[in-house]
């Protein structure tokens, strides 16, 4: 019998479908357990699941991982790993018709007249393990084929370096062809100390970590004019830094990328060589064309 695994993010049984609709974040998807490839700790308190593409088409090339992240309780990323990983080889433990909800947030249920649950009734969330806390997030690649529009979120570990250095890069380019639409940084996680303004670079080339970031920056203070909103820096500072303050690329002009691949990095605004912790930055980019491949 195959076996599949389930997840939700909404806490709102109505919401649904609705949330994330025609995007490549989903408010539920179920997954082939087979199709499971492997998972890790992206963080002390988060694991992430990395799936083989589940609607990989024919015209599909270079295909990403599709991935669900989870919200745990800090230091248990060992122990919900080793609990699906459990429900997966063990059906008989309560799962023996195949489907195993991993995650499921909704607290909330929706329904017709009459059903049981009545709608908008309370329920407990279902979690695979007592310290999965939510599902952060679920991203199913390639929606289009291969080609359409696309998105792309990931959080990004910011290393040290010197003013103007690369210090972090996506871990996928934009093959040619493409339009840059619209993108964006998230503060996730701030340094341990005052230091951490980042830019937004594209490239036409890859750029190696630490080197200095030779490419177009596309947001931040120094993007063309005042176009990104707010018209500045991420800022990772621990004083002055806000986690979720996003940076947008603004009123900035879509972007022709013609013949070039496009390569993105997050290169420091100051000299972060004694930058202390362990900072995180979320980075969002849109466009059209062709998909993105790995790096």
């Amino acid at each position: 019998m195959d076996k599949f695994l389930y997840f939700r993010t909404v806490d709102d049984e109505a919401n649904d479908g609705v949330t994330g609709l025609k995007t490549n974040s989903p408010s539920s998807f179920m997954f082939r357990a087979d199709d499971l490839v492997a998972m890790q700790p992206t963080h002390d308190a988060r694991v992430t699941l990395y799936f083989k593409p589940a609607l990989l088409t024919g015209h599909s090339t270079d295909a990403m991982r599709d991935t669900v992240t989870l919200n745990v309780t800090q230091g248990d990323t060992f122990e919900v790993m080793s609990a699906i990983t459990d429900a997966i080889a063990s059906p008989t433990r309560g799962h023996s018709d195949g489907f195993i909800v991993i995650a499921d947030d909704v607290a909330t249920t929706d329904a017709l007249t009459g059903a049981v649950p009545a709608a908008d009734s309370a329920v407990t969330p279902k979690y695979i393990h007592g310290s999965i806390t939510s599902c952060a997030n679920i991203i199913v690649n390639n929606p289009s084929g291969g080609f359409g529009i696309h998105e792309y979120y990931e959080v990004l570990d910011i290393g040290k370096g010197d003013s103007g250095d690369v210090a972090a890069l996506l871990s996928v380019k934009i093959p040619a062809q493409a339009v840059l639409i619209e993108g964006a940084m998230v503060p996730v996680e701030l340094a341990g100390n005052a230091l951490g303004l980042c830019a937004l670079h594209f490239h036409s080339a890859s750029v190696a970590f630490d080197s200095a970031g030779a490419g177009t920056e596309w947001i931040g203070a120094g993007s063309a004019g005042t176009a990104s909103i707010p018209d500045g820096d991420a800022d990772l500072d621990s004083a002055a830094g806000v986690v979720g303050k996003a940076v947008h690329s603004g009123s900035i002009a879509k972007i022709a990328r013609g013949a070039a691949e496009t390569f993105i990095s997050v290169v420091v605004q100051e000299d972060c060589s004694a930058m202390s912790g362990t900072p995180k930055l979320g980075v969002y980019v849109k466009w059209a064309g062709p998909a993105a491949v790995a790096v």
